[in-house]
């Protein structure tokens, strides 16, 4: 069957992409070898929150989607959005320290929390103060996309393995003009030696409590607010950890209740669990994907080259949605969004997140 477009892999990255190009008429199929949000994005807490820093890139565009995810998810998934505001705390009297640098370029509503503001955190966490973002909120995954991917074709249980012939990108019985990989940490289905995607093992779990939890917390875990019994607790972050999942789990707990005390009389729910995409410099990997083949394999291209200059050929019809990290609910929405302009010769991705920049380090290097 011919589409316009493929789509393949269903967690966030893929539904979003999907729904922006399902909006501007094209006509779509979303692919899976398993199901939607069968991944990390399924694991996820689906913390919609801004980050930190010293305003670089990744904290202005983390920022730019965190807006426009907010609005994105009111609007759009309604049922499955709730802004319950988040309290940020320092780990520690060195992390206060980040936070102090940190403020001068927090560009989103926020004020500082005193201990009075929130009496059911623990006094030991609230020691070195915080900041409250009113704004912040989570959203239920499969809530989200189930909305999202309304009237749009899927096909589950496809283990994708394209092929491009005749001008066409080939997924089994499905032929489509352009292929869309948001594949997240599983592994790539097209060769692209040059792009190294990483994957970040993590657990959240969900409680049933009657803690009065009026907002979401993140210290060294976050905790959601109380939503009709349920408190999200996560995520663990498994780098070389020898530690069981259970021993894991428990330990979250054990942290949760640290927080907010209240929180001793929760019963275990689920757990869910789940690898993240990662890249090396922690922003999204967005747009046509460039083609190593054009360049001369004895030489570095030019210094003065950079990302989406036209000099840089492309494979023809191919597109990489990826590397949310640990933050794909937020940057999902904006970044589908970029990627259907993208694809549709609507617009070009920001520098920044192009996956050129991966290309060009990996010529530059050999």
């Amino acid at each position: 069957m011919t589409f316009d477009i493929l789509v393949v892999g269903a967690g966030i990255a893929g539904v979003c992409t999907a729904y922006w190009l399902k909006d501007a008429g094209q006509k779509v199929l979303l692919l899976d070898k398993k199901g939607p949000l069968a991944g990390a994005s399924g694991a996820a807490g689906a913390f919609l929150s801004p980050r930190l820093g010293r305003g670089g890139p990744l904290q202005r565009i983390t920022n730019d989607a965190y807006r426009f995810a907010l609005d994105f998810y009111d609007q759009k998934t309604p049922d499955a959005f709730f802004q319950k505001g988040l309290v940020r705390l320092p780990k520690n009297a060195q992390d206060a320290e980040k936070f102090a640098a940190y403020e001068p370029h927090i560009d989103v509503p926020y004020h500082k929390v005193t201990a009075d503001d929130f009496p059911h955190i623990s006094p030991d966490a609230l020691e070195w103060g915080g900041f409250f973002f009113p704004d912040a909120a989570f959203v239920d995954p499969m809530g989200v996309a189930k909305r999202l991917t309304e009237g749009i074709a899927t096909a589950w249980g496809v283990e994708a393995r394209p092929e491009y012939r005749e001008g066409l990108w080939h997924v089994g019985k499905h032929r489509a003009k352009n292929l869309v990989l948001a594949t997240g940490a599983a592994s790539l289905p097209v060769a692209l030696p040059w792009l190294a995607i990483g994957g970040v093992w993590g657990e959240r779990v969900d409680v049933q409590s009657r803690a009065e939890i009026p907002v979401t917390l993140h210290q060294k875990l976050s905790v959601s607010a109380n939503v009709d019994g349920i408190v999200r607790i996560g995520a663990t972050h498994v780098r070389n950890d020898s530690r069981s999942e259970i021993e894991r789990v428990n330990q979250l707990i054990v942290d949760a209740i640290g927080l907010v005390p209240a929180l001793s009389d929760q019963r275990l729910v689920r757990i869910y669990a789940g690898h993240r995409a990662s890249v090396a410099d922690h922003l999204p990997v967005v747009g046509q994907v460039p083609d190593i083949s054009a360049f001369d394999a004895r030489r570095a291209p030019p210094k003065r080259l950079k990302p989406e200059d036209p000099a840089i050929a492309k494979i023809p019809g191919l597109y990489l949605v990826n590397g949310f990290g640990g933050r794909g609910f937020v940057f999902g929405p904006l970044m589908g969004k970029i990627a259907a302009e993208t694809i549709l010769e609507k617009n070009r991705p920001d520098l920044a997140i192009s996956p050129d920049r991966f290309l060009l380090r990996h010529l530059r290097r050999r």
